[in-house]
């Protein structure tokens, strides 16, 4: 492959003295293609700051410290002091070290026209007077807190084998699909194996129980059968049974000869016949 040919005729440098100098036509090749323009400057403890265009058509700014953007001094107090536009593409703001990115004011506003979309480890709102959320349909999921309430049906299904995770899952989809959220009742089929499969092995177990519990029933019956009997038929039983026969004749005959006692209770407490 033959060396590209560097054409350092169109090269053009301007120096300002030994911290400043303006560069264009570098034929050398980079990130981004040869140096359109480049205009370069250090202090004396050598922190440098460089800002050059490229053949593709890039701006790079570069500071060692830092940089700042102050304007506004003269401006319309309800005018716009800085603005960024982009036209097609994203813009990107990225913090490699501390990773703090701030934004200052009495008031901020995020607009989108179509989603605003949070993601971190954790996300924490604190206001001293209100915090609304107001929408058509607001969702709450988690596994604790006081946003995530339990329905009824995951409240009765808590500790068995569908489990609230399970059944959560399943009506959430449901919901959204009643809301036109999921596309197609087809998502629901895993689930629905899964509480089908469960169920299934909870059968298959209590079927394969069955046997010897009724094995167990079937003895205690033959053991207590003879028990019962003999109980039935002994002397105590017997003796039992005619004494409180004879102790109830004996009550029956004193309330007889002793019906007026019963008067002094009022009407209603004396039973019929006596």
């Amino acid at each position: 492959m033959a060396e590209r040919k560097q054409n350092w005729y169109r090269r053009f440098i301007k120096s300002f003295g030994p911290g400043l100098f303006l560069e264009t036509g570098n034929p050398l090749m980079g990130t981004g293609g040869e140096t359109a323009f480049r205009l370069f400057s250090s202090t004396r403890n050598g922190e440098k700051f460089n800002l050059d265009m490229k053949e593709d058509g890039k701006v790079h700014m570069n500071a060692d410290v830092s940089i700042e953007m102050i304007a506004g001094a003269k401006n319309n107090p309800k005018g716009t002091d800085i603005l960024i536009h982009s036209r097609n593409g994203t813009i990107d703001i990225a913090v490699n070290k501390n990773g703090a990115v701030r934004i200052r004011g009495d008031n901020v506003t995020l607009q989108a026209s179509n989603q605003i979309k949070f993601s971190s480890r954790m996300i924490r709102m604190e206001a001293s007077d209100e915090i609304s959320l107001q929408a058509p349909k607001i969702w709450s999921r988690g596994k604790k807190g006081n946003l995530v309430p339990k329905t009824w049906m995951q409240s009765v299904t808590m500790g068995s084998f569908i489990g609230a995770d399970s059944i959560g899952g399943f009506l959430e989809k449901g919901l959204q699909e009643a809301a036109g959220i999921v596309d197609g009742i087809d998502d629901l089929a895993p689930q629905l194996e899964g509480l089908a499969g469960q169920a299934g092995d909870l059968a298959k177990g209590l079927g394969d129980q069955l046997p010897g519990m009724q094995d167990q029933l079937k003895g205690m019956a033959d053991n207590l059968a003879p028990q019962l009997e003999s109980f039935a038929t002994s002397d105590a039983v017997t003796n039992l049974g005619s004494s409180l026969q004879g102790s109830i004749g004996g009550i029956g005959d004193a309330l007889k000869s002793n019906s007026g006692a019963f008067a002094n209770f009022g009407k209603g407490l004396v039973p019929t016949g006596y």
